[in-house]
């Protein structure tokens, strides 16, 4: 029992993910997998971690009405039940529930989940959180020493729930203070790309920039090819079903004709924000052009490159060709284009990748 105490303990300080410490809870119980899930207003479900079954049953779940009250009884009398009580299957009509809702009983028949014990942990601004055991027909229901050793965790589970919130209200608002002092932008957004969260200097950054946009309450970019993998990289790092790390690879947003590139950083946003909306991805936008002088300086430092020939040759580093540095510079392209034949010389390369592949290793 010491180890589920000390694993949902250690979840609630994100030491550990709820997932190990939800499988820690089936294994005291000898359940077949754990849950723990958010009920909102109008049956939506803002978080369900599930250990045990497949990803895509959470999602199942609440598209066979499982998240509904006047479908799934467990739903309906753990929603009316006291804080921390725990009830188990002998308190449900789960058979009659299937019986009349269809949808509802395919996805307890196939993910075989005849029997289940849960206990209402918090109640808070419209937002019921519960944990609970699924069993299957051969476990059957839980014995009272099981039920026993669930009534035990689920304090603890409630405490560290109650952790994450507040650290979500206090704790990041003062780490967002720190975060305006140096000068950073940072966004918070759920798996959707809607803002849940920013840093002060995001507001007027957002008001301002032209290649990462706020409409309508949802980061896009500029153009259609960078939303795409924006969402994509958002929609990886917010993921509740995440098994490894993000991509590590930054995305980079470009104005409408392809110039002036930001490179925007995505990864999973702190547990607090997950908590609440089944995932969160943190955005950490960094300017292209203090790459930009980096990349330059060293150009024009160790190779000898005039001036315009390291901005070419920055540029070219960034993954830009030719035409679009024309475009951005306001020059002619037949002047790029001398300038990238000099700086091939002055560097010893023969093209922009091996171009690239030096300055990014100086």
């Amino acid at each position: 029992m010491r180890s589920a105490i000390d694993a949902v303990q250690d979840a609630g300080f994100g030491e550990r993910s709820w997932l190990d410490a939800l499988t820690a809870v089936a294994d005291l119980t000898g359940s077949m997998g754990a849950q723990l899930v958010g009920f909102g207003e109008d049956a939506a479900v803002p978080f369900n971690w599930v250990m045990g079954l497949p990803p895509e049953a959470a999602e199942e779940f609440v598209l066979s009405g499982g998240a509904d009250p006047r479908v799934n009884s467990r739903v309906r009398v753990g929603m009316s039940a006291p804080e921390l009580a725990v009830l188990d299957e002998t308190a449900f009509s789960s058979a009659e529930d299937a019986r009349l809702h269809r949808d509802y009983g395919r996805w307890l028949e196939r993910y075989d989940l005849a029997f289940g014990c849960l206990s209402p942990l918090l109640r808070r601004d419209g937002l019921l959180v519960g944990m609970a055991l699924m069993r299957n027909a051969a476990q059957g229901n839980v014995t009272a020493d099981q039920k026993r050793a669930f009534a035990a965790v689920a304090p603890h589970a409630r405490a560290a729930v109650r952790t994450q919130l507040a650290v979500g209200a206090q704790g990041w608002r003062l780490a967002f203070s720190l975060i305006d002092a140096l000068s950073v932008v940072v966004i918070v957004c759920d798996r959707h790309g809607r803002i849940l969260d920013r840093s002060a200097l995001a507001d007027d950054f957002l008001s301002k920039d032209t290649r990462l946009l706020a409409r309508r309450g949802s980061v896009s970019a500029a153009r259609d090819k960078d939303s795409a993998q924006l969402n994509k990289a958002i929609s990886v790092a917010a993921s509740p079903e995440r098994l490894g790390p993000p991509p590590q690879r930054p995305v980079i947003l470009r104005t409408r004709n392809g110039v002036d590139p930001l490179i925007v950083e995505v990864h999973p946003a702190p547990a607090a924000y997950a908590l609440r909306h089944r995932g969160a991805a943190l955005l950490i936008v960094r300017s292209a052009p203090i790459a930009e002088a980096r990349r330059a300086s060293i150009a024009r430092d160790l190779f000898g490159l005039t001036a315009a020939e390291a901005v070419v040759a920055a540029r070219l580093a960034e993954g830009l060709g030719p035409q679009a540095i024309a475009e951005g510079l306001e020059v002619g392209i037949g002047t790029i284009r001398t300038h990238i034949r000099r700086i091939y010389e002055k560097c010893e390369v023969n093209s922009q990748i091996e171009l690239v592949a030096l300055l990014t290793r100086l």
